[in-house]
């Protein structure tokens, strides 16, 4: 019976981790892997949109004949298919590209032309120290501000910081959860 909790203590934490990875449909739910109406629409998209290491970005296509390309930013901005970093054809009229780590990534479309009108998009990825994971129960305390003298502490002495809210506070009560169930899970195993 212990193993059985202390199993699902751990599967739980397992899931607590991975839980933050998203799935980006590129251009958002009503748009898809093919040429806009305007031409900039993929990019002003992927300029409001929160990319973080662990997330996956799913291009959605209309037909099968199309596929995905990442490519180095010189391709990309002379919308060269020649030389792709990676290919991503579709399964079931969607591809999934993993995004493993921070920085640029540059995809374009293969179809003749339609790189040119459109069917391309910059998604910069968030480094881990701006990442949701970064933040929360496990995220590192700042160093405390040196004060230069005990009257210039009392006289400008920092408010009291407001209880953390929305998703500053769900991270850390989502922290603390985790640290209660691997005490919880310890103290059963231990209780053997």
């Amino acid at each position: 019976m212990a193993a059985v909790v202390a199993t699902m203590l751990c599967a739980a934490l397992v899931f607590a981790a991975v839980a933050d990875a998203r799935d980006l449909i590129v251009g958002g739910n009503d748009g898809g892997w093919k040429v806009p109406a305007q031409p900039d629409a993929l990019n002003k998209w992927a300029e409001a949109t929160r990319f973080h290491v662990g997330d996956n970005l799913v291009f959605k296509f209309d037909g099968a004949a199309d596929a995905v390309l990442e490519v180095t930013r010189d391709d990309y901005n002379r919308c060269s298919t020649a030389s792709p970093v990676a290919t991503y054809k579709p399964t079931g009229g969607r591809a999934t590209v993993p995004l493993t780590r921070s920085g640029l990534h540059f995809f374009v479309g293969v179809a003749p032309g339609s790189c040119d009108k459109g069917e391309r998009v910059i998604v910069l990825v968030m480094s881990e120290k701006h990442s949701r994971r970064g933040r929360g129960f496990f995220a590192p305390v700042p160093a405390p501000v040196p004060v230069e003298s005990p009257l210039a502490a009392r006289l400008f002495q920092a408010p009291t910081p407001a209880p953390a809210t929305g998703d500053a506070g769900r991270a850390a009560a989502s922290g603390a959860l985790l640290v209660a169930a691997a005490l919880l899970g310890a103290a059963v195993v231990a209780g053997l």
